[in-house]
């Protein structure tokens, strides 16, 4: 049994179904934390739950859009009432879609920016308004690497909402600190996800593909664990007590600044 910093501790982990969310969510499971996973793929919750139960572990799953406000709020009522308190909340969830400019349109445009930034804000309330009266918590916003580059991702709205996201950091990082709420961000290099197949088989991607992508970085492909241990790191009030308003590159040295 985990004994550690997380033993029993209360986490809410989004876009929890797959990739960084999903590394995230087992990662502070196996740590000994109370889980609550997540995400608009009901099949991939029950897969997440499935192999963490094979290893002794159980963590509750929720199928949500987090641009939902109703839903949010009612579900981040829920987990505090059930487990007494909300110590870390993990804002992983996120969409992309691969029209560029200028096919990308208004409709596309609204569909990311409602999910990626305006979901990431609808999670950071209802955790904040929680953790503010609790007088502790941690969130660690996903963002990443194109937020601050423009990257080789060719959607508008993703890279804007990602800038978005970091902005919400530094505020609620200023909003919440008085009441002993640390919020900081990662943004993550190349990961070895789906999405990044994705992007990849585009047409006129640079190169062969994934393979051109992995060339790029010093460090080569990064992993969803990679990520999850940057989130434990940054969630934990024992290693990171003085951090907040951060912005973690965790990009292999793609970007060195």
């Amino acid at each position: 049994m985990n004994n550690g910093e997380y033993q029993d501790r209360v986490v809410i982990v989004t876009g929890a179904a797959s990739g960084i969310g999903k590394a995230c969510a087992a990662a502070f499971s196996r740590e000994g934390a109370k889980v609550t996973a997540l995400d608009m793929d009901d099949a991939g919750l029950e897969q997440l739950a499935g192999s963490l139960a094979a290893e002794g572990l159980r963590i509750t799953t929720c199928q949500a859009d987090i641009s939902d406000e109703k839903r949010i709020g009612e579900i981040f009522a829920d987990v505090r009432r059930r487990d007494g308190s909300l110590d870390v909340l993990v804002n992983s969830a996120g969409i992309i879609a691969f029209d560029k400019f200028p096919e990308h349109d208004m409709a596309s445009w609204n569909k990311v920016i409602a999910v990626n930034l305006s979901g990431t804000y609808n999670c950071c309330r209802f955790a904040g308004l929680i953790m503010r009266e609790q007088k502790s918590g941690a969130i660690v916003n996903i963002s990443a690497g194109a937020a601050k580059t423009g990257g080789m991702n060719p959607c508008p709205a993703y890279i804007a909402s990602k800038g978005g996201m970091n902005s919400l950091t530094f505020h609620f990082a200023v909003q919440l600190a008085k009441d002993g709420v640390r919020v900081n961000c990662i943004c993550p290099g190349p990961i070895d996800t789906p999405m990044i197949d994705r992007q990849a088989d585009l047409p006129g991607a640079k190169g062969n593909g994934k393979e051109s992508i992995i060339a790029s970085v010093p460090l080569g492909l990064g992993y969803p664990s990679d990520i999850a241990e940057g989130a434990l790191f940054l969630a934990s009030s024992r290693r990171a007590r003085y951090i907040t308003g951060e912005i973690l590159d965790i990009n292999g040295g793609l970007v060195m600044d």
